[in-house]
């Protein structure tokens, strides 16, 4: 960062949901921010977040600290009256005030089109963000779509942002604002049109009925943000943006049918929805790293094209004939290959959890550690409503992480369980761990030797792993660890674990790990006296198992 970029200063007007995720975004930036609001609102990420907020400093006016290098960044929301009249009243005037002064406006609420002519900023850039990962979208933006009327000078930090979002767009703020209306409203129509499609099917009278409707949209929309059947689409911003620019074009003279039928569907499902209390509220997906830009993804469409001429397609086929042939006779590899690998790791790059290619790819830090592990913790644990049932009272368990690492989700773990046990078999990955976790006196540390879990039988009564067992060679292995959990887990306990499914991978390449299917994961499971309570795959690679003795 050069001098001048250290000299920015940002100011969030507007500290409600987006206007936290965009402080919380910069101030682990390393930016300094402070916000204006003329409540007192509530902290909405305080659970993953909490000690960031102490960073971002509460203003008592807003120009208190005014100058050439501040950057206002206006995060007020619209309100949206029921027949889709949309008042931005409120924005208006944080702009008015901001009229006299040095710094530049930058625009991130939701406002139509038509209404921003009279307003009076320098950059508009809606926000594009759901409300379960708003600050790591903020920090790695899918979209990045700005709008001015005259060449503006990016500050650093808006600089970073378009240099980590997967797609660009710059051009009017009218246009900007179109593409803001766009997104939401199609989101809209997809939950909409499952939905009404599953309900035109069978009614979900029972589980069963709801788990067939679910299984066909899911093999055909595969699993996808906002293509699966359940919960009506609510929240805050799609209901009013649908009625805001419905309403607007309805001034206008257009006809909307399309959208008018969207708004009606969601509502006619909305009863289906109050008849059956067993649909399920999705939310969409986002990912760590998924959204990368640069070379490499320009690389990966030219290599996925390269791959797709039929001369190679049949040269990549003869020489797997031959892969296949050879690995007959390589070693499928053993825990002490693992311990060396994962040594490796810790010795190169301990960061692998949070970004597999940190040493050629982009830099991730302590505190991104913290984030990812906060996120899958509250992915994988605490909204599963299966841990639900079974640790109804979380405070008074006992946890065991199996591959704990450098305790990525340990901390997590630890703010919600009375004891957390971590085994790793690196003793160079719990050597970090102790040194990040040294804080945290209910969090306990051991090495794996000889396939066994160190500690006594019936101690635990939640068992967890993730992207461990998707790393190990054989079945044998995994048999083993099955059966250590079945002797370690108390009688009402319950394991969660993540095996690798799909299709099987060549042997040599040790971190892909052995490929079961879920019938085979039962079988293996059951022949140590675990009763498996469900199977689940994530996606084509992932396999979730949840299991109880019996």
């Amino acid at each position: 960062m050069s001098i001048g970029e250290k000299l920015e200063k940002t100011v969030v007007v507007g500290f409600g949901w987006v206007g936290q995720a965009n402080a919380l975004a910069l101030a682990r930036m390393g930016f300094e921010v402070a916000y204006f609001d003329v409540a007192t609102p509530p902290h909405h990420y305080v659970s993953r977040y909490g000690l960031l907020y102490e960073k971002i400093k509460p203003l008592g006016s807003l120009l208190e600290i005014d100058g050439p290098n501040t950057w206002y960044i206006v995060c007020i929301g619209d309100r949206v009256s029921e027949d889709g009249i949309q008042d931005i009243s409120l924005i208006e005037k944080a702009l008015e005030s901001l009229k006299t002064s040095q710094g530049k406006v930058i625009l991130r609420s939701t406002v139509l089109p038509n209404h921003l002519s009279r307003l009076q900023f320098d950059l508009y850039l809606p926000e594009f963000l759901h409300e379960l990962y708003a600050v790591e979208e903020c920090l790695n933006p899918f979209y990045f779509v700005v709008g001015s009327r005259r060449e503006t000078v990016y500050p650093s930090f808006l600089k970073e942002w378009e240099s980590r979002a997967c797609k660009v767009f710059k051009g009017t703020p009218e246009e900007a604002s179109h593409l803001k209306y766009l997104s939401n409203i199609w989101n809209a129509l997809c939950v909409a049109f499952v939905n009404e499609f599953g309900d035109s099917i069978a009614l979900p009278q029972t589980e069963a009925e709801r788990k067939k409707i679910e299984r066909l949209m899911d093999f055909f929309f595969e699993k996808k943000s906002y293509l699966r059947y359940g919960q009506t689409f609510g929240g805050h911003c799609l209901p009013k943006d649908t009625r805001a620019f419905m309403a607007a074009k309805g001034a206008g003279g257009q006809e909307t049918p399309i959208l008018r039928a969207i708004y009606r569907s969601n509502q006619l499902h909305q009863k289906v929805v109050d008849t059956y209390h067993t649909l399920p509220q999705w939310f969409s997906a986002w990912d760590y790293g998924a959204y990368r830009r640069g070379f490499s993804s320009v690389f990966k469409r030219l290599w996925h094209g390269f791959n797709k001429m039929k001369p190679v397609q049949k040269t990549r086929h003869w020489l797997k004939t031959k892969v296949l042939f050879f690995e007959k006779f390589i070693s499928n590899g053993s825990l002490p290959d693992l311990k060396k690998k994962w040594n490796k790791f810790a010795q190169e790059n301990y960061y692998y959890y949070a970004n597999p290619e940190t040493k050629s790819g982009r830099k991730v830090d302590e505190f991104e550690i913290k984030e990812t592990g906060a996120t899958d913790y509250e992915r994988y644990v605490a909204s599963d409503p299966i841990v639900k049932e079974y640790l109804n009272d979380t405070q008074n368990k006992v946890v065991l992480d199996i591959g704990v690492g450098v305790g990525r989700m340990t901390e997590s773990l630890a703010g919600k369980f009375n004891q957390v046990y971590g085994i790793d078999i690196s003793p160079l990955m719990l050597e970090t761990a102790h040194k990040r976790l040294a804080g945290l006196t209910n969090i306990f540390l051991s090495e794996t030797v000889c396939n066994v879990i160190p500690y006594p039988d019936n101690q635990f009564d939640f068992i967890f792993s993730y992207l461990v067992f998707k790393h190990f060679p054989d079945t044998q292995l995994i048999k083993e660890y099955f059966c250590e959990i079945g002797r370690t887990l108390r009688p009402a306990g319950l394991a969660k674990v993540q095996v690798r499914t799909g299709p099987s991978l060549h042997f040599w390449q040790w971190f892909y790990g052995v490929s079961l299917t879920s019938e085979a994961v039962k079988t293996l499971a059951e022949s140590v006296g675990l009763v498996v309570i469900k199977t689940e795959e994530e996606n084509k690679k992932s396999l979730w198992l949840w299991l109880k003795k019996g």
